[in-house]
This record gives C-alpha cells, sequence and structure tokens, in this order.
C-alpha cells in the first residue's frame, strides 16, 4: 500500500470512537486499513462504521461488506488487518468474441444433466476506474464477433454457468444455430428390442459400464432382465475397435413363438431332395438315394395337429401372446386309406408316397431304364408318374400328369408334370427348354434355366441366371445355396444362403400375389364386360323401359329376352367383381405374412421385389430377413 489517507476527528466532544486509517495500492485498484485506533468512549469499530468511514474518505466505490466483517473481526482477535481489501477499482472490460466450446469431444455421448457446451457471449470494450478516480482505457478496440445458438431437441441452456445440458442420452449435433442431442437407443415399434450404437467412453473420456448403460435404460422405462455381462462385451468390443459399435442389439424381449404347423410324420424311408452328406460334408448329388416305395397294407405316414406356441414379453415386461400352429388340413388320395383313429394313412397298393395340395396318394410310376433320347423318342404318358433313370437330352419331351423324377440332369428339355418334377442332378438350359410342374420342382441346380411350379422350388446348391416362378416357397439352403443373375419370384416366401455376387451381378428375388383363380376370374370379369357392351351397343343407351318403348312389336319377345340376359350378366360381373375385391384382401394378407430369409449375404445389384414394389441393394447386407409391413406400406429388411 502507497498512500494512506486517515478519517477526520470524531466531532462528539470528550469521546472519540475507533478509528481507521486505509492505504490505497499504487495502481489505486485496492484499498485497505493500514493502521486501527481503539476508541475512547466512543463507538466501537463495527462494519457500519468502517463503511461511513472510507466514504469519509472520499471514497465512492461500494466496500466489500464481507471484507470489512474480516477487518472487525481480526480487531476483535487482534489478528492481521493489513492484508484485507475492502474496496476494488473497476478494470477496464477489453472486447471478447462470442465463441461456442465444447466441454469434451462431442463424437462420443453425452448423458442427461451433463453439460457439454459453452456459450460465451460477445462483450464490448469498456472503460474502468480507479478507486482515486482514473479513468482506465481498454487495450483492444475491434468490434467482437456474435456468435448465436440457441438450444434444440433434448438440451436445455443454463444461463448461469452458460453451459447447454443434455436432457439425454445421445450425440450432440449442431445443424443451423442449433444444438440438439439425438438420442442412442432406439425403442423398436414392437417394444422388444432397443438398438443403437455402443461407446467405450463418454464425451468426457471416462469408460462406461454396463451399470451406467443399464441405469439409462431402466429410465427409458426397461423393466425385464438386462444381461450386465452382454453390456460388458459390447463395451470391450467397443473398447477394441476405436470406441464404437454401431447399430447393435442393445437389450431385447423374447420374441413369441409361433406354434407349429401340423405336420405329417412320414412312416416310411424317404430320399435325399438335394445328395447326401459323405464323410467329408459335401454333398454327392449322385447319390440320391432310392425312392420311398410302399407295400399294399404298409403304413406310410400319421398326422400330428398343431401347437400351441411360446408367448413372448416386451421390454416393458408385458407378455406377448402366441400364435397357435395351423391345423394341417390332409386328405386320403389314390391307393391311400386313412384308419379310424384319423391320424394314420396306409397304402393300399404298391408304389410311390407323394404328398401334393393336401393329399397323400401312392402312384404307380413308369421306369426308363437310361436317358431320354432318340433310342426312347419323347416320353407322354396319360396316367401314373415316370422315372428316368439317366438324363433328359436336349430337344426332347417328358410328359406325365403324375410327377416325373430324373436320376441325371435335364438339358434343355421340355419337362411337364401334374405332380412334382425332381432332378438329382442339374437343369441347364443354354438352348431353351422349360420345367413346369403342378407341384413342386427339386434340383441340384439349375443354370439358364425356367422353371416353373405350383408348389415349392428346391434347388440345392446354386441357380445361376434362371427364370424361376414357385406357388409355395423357393429354398437353396442345403449346399451352397446361391441364387445369381436371372430372377427367383415365390408366392409363399423363400429361404437362400446368398443373393449375387461380388462383381454386382443384377439379381432378382422376390414375392408374387397373383394366382391361377385370380386370373381367371379377372378373364370372366373381362368377358362379361364384353357381352354387356355389345348388348349396349345393339340395343342403345336407356333404361329397358325406354328401349321396349322404342322397339318395333315384331321385336319385342327377342329384345325382351336380350335385356333379361343383360341383367345376368350384370348380376354375374358383379358377383365376379366382390370376388376379386375379397381375393385382393386375402393376398394382401398373404403377402404381410410372407418373408424372404438370406442366411450369408445380400450382395449389391440384388433386388427384392414384394408384388410391384421393389428395393434394390447398394452395398453388401449380412443374413437378414425381408418382408412386406402393411402399415408402413414399404419392404423391411431386418
Amino acid at each position: 500500500m502507497a498512500d494512506e489517507t486517515p478519517t477526520p476527528d470524531s466531532p462528539t466532544p470528550g469521546a472519540e470512537d475507533a478509528r481507521f486509517r486505509f492505504s490505497l495500492s499504487e495502481d489505486g485498484m485496492k484499498l485497505g486499513v493500514s493502521r486501527y485506533f481503539p476508541p475512547r468512549g466512543g463507538e466501537e469499530p463495527s462494519v457500519a462504521l468502517l463503511v461511513r468511514q472510507v466514504a469519509e474518505a472520499g471514497v465512492d466505490l461500494p466496500v466489500d461488506e464481507e471484507a470489512a466483517r474480516q477487518v472487525v473481526d481480526a480487531i476483535r482477535r487482534h489478528g492481521e488487518i493489513r492484508r484485507i481489501t475492502l474496496v476494488r477499482g473497476i478494470p477496464a472490460q477489453e472486447p471478447r468474441d462470442g465463441s461456442l466450446t465444447a466441454l469434451g469431444n462431442l463424437d462420443f455421448p453425452v448423458f442427461p444433466g451433463d453439460r457439454f457446451a459453452r456459450l460465451r457471449k460477445a462483450r464490448s470494450a469498456e472503460n474502468g476506474r480507479t478507486i482515486d478516480g482514473r479513468v482506465l482505457k481498454p487495450k483492444g478496440k475491434f468490434t467482437p464477433e456474435i456468435v448465436e445458438v440457441r438450444p434444440g431437441e433434448n438440451v436445455d441452456f443454463d444461463a448461469a454457468e452458460e453451459a447447454f445440458v443434455s436432457r439425454v442420452w445421445g450425440l450432440a449435433r449442431l445443424r443451423d444455430g442449433e444444438l440438439r442431442v439425438d438420442p442412442i437407443p432406439h425403442i423398436s415399434e414392437d417394444a422388444i428390442t432397443v438398438t443403437g450404437a455402443v461407446h467405450a467412453r463418454d464425451f468426457r473420456g471416462d469408460p462406461l459400464t454396463p451399470e451406467r448403460l443399464e441405469k439409462e435404460l431402466r429410465d427409458l422405462g426397461v423393466a425385464i432382465g438386462i444381461d450386465a455381462a452382454r453390456l460388458a462385451r459390447l463395451l470391450a468390443e467397443a473398447g477394441a475397435r476405436e470406441g464404437v459399435l454401431p447399430d447393435q442389439v442393445v437389450t431385447r424381449g423374447r420374441y413369441p413363438v409361433p406354434g407349429r404347423d401340423g405336420w405329417l410324420e412320414y412312416l416310411v424311408s424317404t430320399r435325399e431332395t438335394a445328395g447326401i452328406e459323405d464323410a467329408h460334408g459335401r454333398l454327392d448329388f449322385r447319390d440320391r438315394g432310392s425312392f420311398p416305395m410302399v407295400a399294399p397294407g404298409q403304413a406310410i405316414g400319421r398326422l400330428h395337429p398343431p401347437t400351441q406356441g411360446e408367448g413372448g414379453i416386451d421390454l416393458y415386461g408385458k407378455t406377448i401372446p402366441a400364435h397357435a400352429g395351423r391345423e394341417l388340413v390332409l386328405h386320403a388320395g389314390d391307393n391311400v386309406t386313412r384308419l379310424d383313429d384319423g391320424a394314420t394313412f396306409q397304402a393300399r397298393a404298391a408304389g410311390v408316397v407323394v404328398m401334393e395340395r393336401g393329399v397323400l396318394s401312392v402312384t404307380e410310376c413308369l421306369v426308363i431304364n437310361g436317358n431320354v433320347d432318340l433310342g426312347s423318342g419323347n416320353v407322354d404318358v396319360e396316367e401314373g408318374s415316370v422315372k428316368i433313370r439317366g438324363n433328359i437330352l436336349a430337344g426332347f419331351r417328358v410328359t406325365a400328369p403324375g410327377h416325373i423324377f430324373v436320376s441325371g440332369s435335364v438339358e434343355s428339355a421340355t419337362v411337364t408334370a401334374g405332380g412334382n418334377v425332381e432332378v438329382a442332378g442339374g437343369i441347364l438350359m443354354p438352348e431353351g427348354g422349360r420345367v413346369t410342374a403342378g407341384g413342386d420342382v427339386t434340383a441340384g441346380y439349375a443354370i439358364n434355366a425356367i422353371i416353373h411350379a405350383e408348389g415349392d422350388v428346391l434347388v440345392a446348391n446354386e441357380a445361376t441366371n434362371s427364370l424361376i416362378r414357385a406357388g409355395g416357397e423357393f429354398v437353396a439352403t442345403r449346399g451352397q445355396g446361391i441364387v445369381q443373375g436371372g430372377a427367383v419370384l415365390a408366392a409363399r416366401g423363400m429361404e437362400v444362403n446368398e443373393v449375387g455376387s461380388d462383381l454386382g451381378v443384377p439379381t432378382t428375388v422376390g414375392v408374387f400375389l397373383v394366382r391361377e383363380e385370380d386370373s381367371d376370374l379377372v378373364r370372366e370379369r373381362i368377358s362379361l364386360k364384353q357381352a354387356m357392351r355389345k348388348i349396349d351397343d345393339a340395343l342403345g343407351k336407356g333404361s329397358p323401359e325406354a328401349i321396349l318403348a322404342r322397339t318395333r312389336p315384331d321385336k319385342l319377345t327377342a329384345v325382351s329376352e336380350l335385356l333379361v340376359h343383360r341383367e345376368r350378366l350384370a348380376a354375374a360381373y358383379a358377383e365376379v367383381s366382390r370376388e376379386l375385391d375379397r381375393l385382393g384382401m386375402e393376398r394382401q394378407a398373404e403377402l404381410s405374412g410372407v418373408r424372404i430369409r438370406v442366411k450369408r449375404f445380400l450382395y449389391p445389384g440384388a433386388t427384392v421385389k414384394f408384388g410391384q414394389r421393389t428395393r434394390t441393394f447398394k452395398s453388401r447386407t449380412e443374413a437378414s430377413t425381408i418382408y412386406w409391413d402393411e402399415e408402413i406400406r414399404g419392404i423391411v429388411v431386418r
């Protein structure tokens, strides 16, 4: 302290108040007490007395009353008083640009209550002053830059601390002058899974723990048990992969398990559809096993009822009921008897066991011991099935109202069966040809093939550049199970290992709705409309009464009959239209329940169709289930 300023003497005669002597710092910014004189019969030292004597000394800046109390307390304790600052000058305010400062690494998550960014408002230059009245000029003379940022979704602003505060677990994002936090956890629409990115640490760099994530999940309302060990594994893996694992299932409830549909247990040996696995785990397509032949009186199958299924549970602990399995409606067909127990089926003749469209039959079979070639000519049969113990060579034809079994391959030939077509080898059609089946088609592989089946199509190894249409399911999972090039459409969904290739070969898989009965009805409605138009063109427009009124007497009978016929056509047209509307609703329901399951990969260039809607994949997608979501009217990949 440099200057000392004594207080004036007390005006009270005969008594003196406590007195303070003050000192001012050399820069004029601090005023303190340098000496103290005890009272002589006057007022004792107090904060009020000290404040009054500072003012009497000509100081017009405010006294720090807390400092004044410290001085008074020090006097009473006989302590040190000279190091206490009572009054401070006003420093010059330097200009400052506004700024937004992240309080951590915002590539990592913030949590509820975290202050993750600070907004310093722009500050203009202002003069200061010393205690003795000298003006202090600021050094800076620039106009400060103003930064305006407003709190957005899931963010509050703490004005006292000039900080943005998160309300959720998420990632902070600055867009168009608005600071928001995008939530990381996402609860699925069915409330069964919580998905989101898993980070190894938060924005401050503190490691995240299973306990911290579990607390956030509980705050979201998750009531079921949470697998802490799984969370620990995810956090450890995130730490090993640059701190983040995108698109993870953080926790999940339990999906309901639908009941198993009623099913038929075969009581006879069945043939492998794709081949027999050898000791090295490879499929040998040459060794297909023997065809299951049965004798009269032999039990061939037992029908099992559907099961009820197992209920699931969502994230909030609510039970999700399961759909019971559907009953398998099975009828005894040719050469089969259903026993009194209602479940067991017995053969009445020797032959091959076949189940087709809910009918279990035993059929006779014509055997060709060799190739279908110039030696045999075309094979056309009016009844029964055909078994070829060789190949069907290019340019030949095999037709049967029953089933066709081929021990070898089909090479650019025409094969038509009312039932199933089973090919132990492959279907190769570089020079044309077609396989048509009223039931299922089974083959080891298909190359440049055209296959139409009312039932399922099962290809073990690959389907390359082929056009395949199945009224049931398409399955390619036993061998390589690859669909590459061409188009595969199935009415009941499909299950394959891979679709497309790394080379981006255009490949289409999908689900179609139209059935033959739909097409028949559409054709019938068109025919009815054409017939009504012909009558309208012949009779002209107007009501029946108006038409009859202008008809010559000798034509009245014929015109009346024609008008009655038109009324019948109109009634039939209305009935067909109602049936098409009903079938349309059924087809839409069927589409919603159909799934395309890819066990390994969907490659770029692959296109998925559901009815008229398509979705083309631009990058490789791993194991997926693809379906039509009626609610969003779109194709969903999960």
